[in-house]
Formats: C-alpha cells, structure tokens, sequence
C-alpha cells in the first residue's frame, strides 16, 4: 500500500476514526517524510525511534589565593574535563517541522532512519523540462495507463523520449 498525505489528521479525517489510522499507519513498512507543518504529523516519526547518548565536554578553571602571608604560595590554580552523558531524542519533530525544500526523512524496513536529499529541478539548464505544471499535467494525462492495461502498451512506447545520454546539437556548439 502506498499513500501519500499533507498531515495524518488528512487520514483520520477520511477514516473517521482515530483508532483506525493508527491500524493502517502500523501496517506501512517504509515512512518517507519531507517537511511538514503539523506536529503530530512529525511524531509519526519520531516517536518510533530510539533516544541516543550525546557526550558534553565542559572546561573547568579556578583560582584560590592564599591568605596566610607566610605561605610561600600565594595561589592555586586547577583546570578540569569534565564528561557528562545525556540521553536525547535521535530526531526531534522541529527539525522535521524546519526541513529544508527538498530533503527528507526515511524510516525504512522497520527502523532504520536514514537522511534523503533531492536534486531539484533547474529549469535553465535542463531541455526536457516542461515549462509548466499544467504542461506536465497535460503529458501525463497523455500517457497514463494503469497497471491493468500494461501489456497493451505497443512495441517501442519509448521511441517519443529524448535520448538524454547523446549531447545535443546546442551541448556540442558549446562543449
């Protein structure tokens, strides 16, 4: 099962029942979250993983002087480390909250959490990239087939596609 979704109240809402969704968000596999706005939403994900143990280093100094005037010491320094443990969330929901465009969280076969990054489109450099959404739209309500009628599909579909592995005459007068 595949689903996509802006916040988990979006499924909830749909399912009309709190319990429900928490069945069907526990039979998905893989989570793949990129930025979202709601925090509960976040919990999703970051409830399900672990607390880690981070080491703080903090510096120490001091001074003491000596108020017996015939001591022939007349102060005592000291530094320290000093090494403290903390345990703290892995992830915390603010920082899927503050995700910047184009990078997301995975929690992939049961757990293991993993950071993704997409390259974004530039429109500038790239000759295939249509001009608009509604281009895009267009295109794939042009071409769509669903997995039913996928044998159908005649001998070389692929024929219409730039070949992006051959530089084009415009690649070659600049190269």
């Amino acid at each position: 099962m595949t689903a996509y979704t802006q916040t988990w109240s979006d499924v909830e809402a749909r399912i009309g029942n709190r319990a429900k969704a928490g069945q069907v968000a526990g039979n998905f596999n893989t989570l793949i979250m990129l930025r979202v706005k709601e925090l509960a939403t976040a919990e999703m994900l970051t409830e399900q993983l672990p607390k880690v143990e981070v080491f703080t280093l903090m510096n120490v100094s001091g001074v003491n002087d000596s108020s017996d005037p015939m001591s022939g010491v007349d102060f005592q320094s000291r530094n320290e480390d000093r090494i403290s443990v903390s345990e703290v969330p892995m992830l915390t929901p603010a920082e899927l909250i503050a995700l910047p465009k184009g990078q997301a969280f995975a929690l992939l076969e049961g757990g293991q959490l993993w950071k993704l990054r997409m390259p974004l489109p530039d429109p500038r450099h790239d000759p295939v990239m249509p001009g608009s959404l509604a281009a895009i739209a267009n295109e794939m309500e042009r071409t769509y087939i669903t997995n039913d009628h996928w044998y159908r599909q005649p001998e070389g579909w692929w024929h219409g596609v730039p070949d992006l592995t051959t530089p084009s005459q415009e690649d070659r007068s600049h190269g």
